[in-house]
């Protein structure tokens, strides 16, 4: 981590409010439902999947929790009644997993309930090193009852997501893995550190999964995990149904584009929500990185990552 990451990061969250929503609006759709409902037609029209990401983490009462359960049966419904695309993300301590995995159980069932008899489909995701654990634990549980309705997410980074997709695919049901490289930091000991090594981990992960029966959500911006992908599915076309190509609402939108061009199906995350502000700070704090990205998207330029 370079003293420029984490200069820049200590200096970010000063940058007033108003500022910081102005230049964010390319990556975030807006603080209400409405204006990542109004997003996600744009991009539907535009022939891509959507997911709708409510931004809210680590929080800190049952109550908080509460309402971020409210807000994503009240997105379904809106989804339901736009007739859009029923597709969510939510992550493990915003359903309160901090709190307790049985209230977090509670929560997300709830959610998938709900998700289930609408046809829905509900992303868990993956979050720092140390609720790894319990966010597979929790995700077992869920995929028991509700099946192919939740999917969970792997971070290529971790040196033990290997040994988890074995033990997720070893389990009889349907298996939906979001796969990334990670974007915490985390210590040589549990995460390869070189980017070589987290590629080469995320290839020996992705065909894995393929081999294994496998949906796979390839979420990366890296020409070549996607370049990857598309050899393994001439290889193997049984594959193409197995897959789709994930991207973040405007991060190198050019590769969005060409990799739709090419035919592979694009999903796009759709981030919205007041907590935008707290999200992006405690994101920065986390990975003094992203900081670098953020600063450059100020300025109208992107990094690849």
């Amino acid at each position: 981590m370079s003293w420029f990451d984490s200069l820049t990061a200590a200096c970010i969250p000063l940058v007033p409010k108003a500022v910081m929503r102005r230049f964010s609006g390319r990556y975030i759709a807006g603080e209400e439902r409405e204006d990542a409902l109004r997003r996600g037609r744009e991009l539907a029209s535009a022939g891509y999947r959507i997911t709708y990401d409510q931004l809210g983490e680590a929080v800190q009462t049952p109550q908080e929790v509460d309402a971020a359960v409210a807000e994503d049966l009240q997105l379904l419904a809106d989804l339901v009644q736009q007739n859009l695309e029923r597709n969510i993300s939510v992550k493990p301590t915003q359903m309160g997993l901090n709190l307790g995995e049985d209230l977090c159980v509670q929560a997300m069932t709830s959610i998938l309930k709900e998700a289930k008899q609408q046809k829905a489909f509900v992303r868990f995701e993956m979050e720092e090193s140390e609720t790894v654990d319990a966010s597979l634990r929790v995700f077992s549980q869920l995929r028991a009852k509700y099946g192919d309705t939740v999917g969970m997410v792997l971070q290529a980074m971790l040196r033990r997501s290997g040994d988890d997709v074995e033990q997720l695919l070893a389990e009889n049901t349907p298996l939906n893995v979001r796969l990334v490289k990670g974007i915490y930091v985390e210590p040589a000991a549990i995460a390869y550190q070189d980017a070589q090594e987290i590629r080469q981990s995320y290839l020996r992960i992705m065909q894995r999964l393929l081999a294994g029966g496998a949906f796979v959500a390839v979420a990366s911006h890296d020409e070549i995990l996607i370049d990857a992908l598309q050899k393994l599915i001439q290889d193997n076309p049984t594959y193409a149904s197995q897959c789709e190509v994930q991207m973040l609402l405007g991060v190198r939108e050019e590769l969005r584009q060409k990799v739709k061009a090419s035919g592979m199906p694009v999903r796009v995350y759709v981030p919205y929500g007041p907590a935008w502000h707290k999200y992006v700070v405690r994101r920065l704090k986390k990975n003094p990185k992203l900081a670098r990205y953020a600063l450059l998207g100020m300025f109208g330029k992107q990094e690849k990552f």
